[in-house]
């Protein structure tokens, strides 16, 4: 073989060599940039899933004021939040006006309000509110209320009306009735029986007759507040 023919034979075998490692470089560059992509997109995925997932704020505020209106005159009123038992129910109530007792137990979560105007809490004017623990339909909550030996009868209390027009949104059902302890002082008031987020429950307003002008405009501001949590 000649010289210049060993000379050509080496120059290819240089030349397919240094092809071949560019193409492998290529490949290599190639296949860490796809990489590099699909763990950024990945990640950013993941970034997005979190957000998605971040439940929104949900934090009450400790008080707040509404309005009311008591013998045509317009009165501000403080309101504390009430969630001694915020796993079942909030609400908010009149801070110089009630005094906020809660009770739990086998049995079910409740709270009462016992109106304090003046001082002095009054145990027979209130707002009472009970989630109880077995009683978890609407049809047993009425049963619970209505039937023979209970709330009603129990406490000697007389029906004057059901309505199921009612001005809250958890209310499904209004029982108004009266008790007569004396002559003079005859005890009114309503059975709300109410649903909301899977929880059946019911509330008690209970006041004298003379209390209704200052009591249930008052006593509102606790119903219209109440939310149940999920």
């Amino acid at each position: 073989m000649k010289l210049t023919q060993i000379f050509s034979l080496l120059s290819v075998a240089f030349l397919l060599s240094t092809m071949a490692a560019c193409v492998s470089a290529s490949e290599k560059a190639v296949t860490k940039g796809t990489s590099s992509t699909t763990q950024t997109t990945a990640t950013e995925t993941s970034q997005s899933t979190q957000v998605a997932q971040t439940p929104p704020n949900t934090q009450q505020s400790r008080t707040k004021t509404d309005v009311i209106s008591v013998e045509g005159e317009e009165t501000e009123i403080s309101l504390k939040l009430y969630d001694a038992a915020s796993e079942v129910f909030t609400t908010y109530f009149p801070e110089n006006d009630f005094v906020a007792e809660s009770g739990g137990s086998g049995e079910g979560t409740g709270a009462r309000f016992y109106f304090s105007a003046g001082g002095a809490k009054n145990e027979a004017v209130y707002v009472h509110m009970f989630f109880p623990a077995q009683a978890t339909s609407l049809e047993q909550i009425k049963n619970l209320v209505t039937q023979q030996g209970g709330l009603l009868q129990g406490n000697q209390w007389q029906v004057v009306n059901q309505t199921e027009e009612v001005p809250y949104s958890w209310a499904k059902e209004k029982i108004t009735f009266y008790e007569q302890r004396t002559a003079s002082e005859p005890i009114g008031g309503e059975v709300y029986i109410g649903e909301s987020d899977g929880k059946a429950f019911y509330v008690i307003t209970h006041y004298p007759a003379e209390y209704a002008e200052g009591f249930s405009p008052r006593a509102d501001l606790i119903l219209k507040n109440l939310q149940v949590s999920p």
